[in-house]
Formats: C-alpha cells, sequence, structure tokens
C-alpha cells in the first residue's frame, strides 16, 4: 500500500511541477508581449486554475513526506505509547479532514458541471479544475491511511 501511495503521490507532484512551470512559461510570454502591445488573453484566469491545481497536486506528496510544518513540543514531552496515541488520532482527524475536503469538491464539482460554469475570458469550465481538488484529497486521505500501517521491515536471518 505504500509503494502505491508514493508511486501516486509523486506522480501528482510531478503534475504540481508542470503546473508551476506552466504558470512560469505563461506569466513571462505575457508579459514579454505585453510590450508588443499583444497580451495574452486569459493569462489572469489560467495562473489562477494553474495555482488552484499546483497546491492541491502537492499536498499528496508534502503529506507523504511529512513536509507539513508542524508544533509538537508538548508533543515531544509525553511517553512514547502517549505520543503514538497522539500521532493515530492526529491522523484519524487528518483523514476525515480531507475525506470531507474530497466528498465537498466533488459535490460542488457536480453542480458546476451541471451548471455549466466556465471562466469570464476564456469560456473555460470550472469543473475539471474542482474534480482534480476531489481527487487530490482523496489521495491524501490514502496517504493517511497507509501512514497508520508502516511498511514492516524484513529481518535477515544471515
Amino acid at each position: 500500500m505504500y509503494k502505491v501511495s508514493r508511486l501516486l503521490a509523486d506522480l501528482m507532484n510531478y503534475l504540481a511541477a508542470i503546473c508551476v512551470m506552466a504558470m512560469m512559461l505563461l506569466t513571462c510570454a505575457d508579459v514579454l508581449l505585453r510590450l508588443f502591445k499583444r497580451p495574452i488573453l486569459g493569462t489572469y484566469e489560467l495562473v489562477g486554475l494553474f495555482g488552484a491545481l499546483t497546491i492541491a497536486l502537492a499536498i499528496p506528496a508534502t503529506t507523504l513526506n511529512k513536509g507539513h510544518v508542524a508544533v509538537d513540543f508538548l508533543v515531544d514531552k509525553l511517553p512514547p505509547s502517549a505520543r503514538k496515541t497522539c500521532s493515530i488520532i492526529t491522523t484519524l482527524l487528518s483523514i476525515s479532514l480531507f475525506a470531507l475536503i474530497a466528498w465537498q469538491s466533488f459535490l460542488y464539482a457536480e453542480i458546476l458541471r451541471s451548471t455549466g460554469e466556465v471562466t469570464l475570458s476564456l469560456q473555460m469550465p470550472f469543473y475539471p479544475i474542482v474534480y482534480t481538488i476531489s481527487a487530490a484529497a482523496l489521495m491524501v486521505c490514502f496517504v493517511l491511511f497507509s501512514d497508520l500501517f508502516p511498511p514492516r521491515r524484513k529481518v535477515n536471518n544471515t
């Protein structure tokens, strides 16, 4: 389970990196073309959508690598069994939160799809972005769940 979550989280992280590169290239191209009075239509919209995708797609890998800020000066003073209990409770609460985010994002994407909501300039539909945010939140749940059951280390009897 850990290998699958690692593979999927890394894939999403690469997609997030592609979104960052797209934002950078689009912004640079727009700035250069503005010098010639030919700005790129919808740059502001696209950069905003790529930004949302970047954040959503990077969260699973950040969660897997334990890259979030954690303030644990109180937890560090607890005995190991209490620390383990706090970790399990925190992970279960995090799974609940991201499951709620995934569910509500999915419902919101359904609303956006059924109403045909699109961006102002480019007339691009919003719902694929929100579906992606939902999938990323679901992936965070999977990563956190796999964190509850860490991979077993092989013992060499040689």
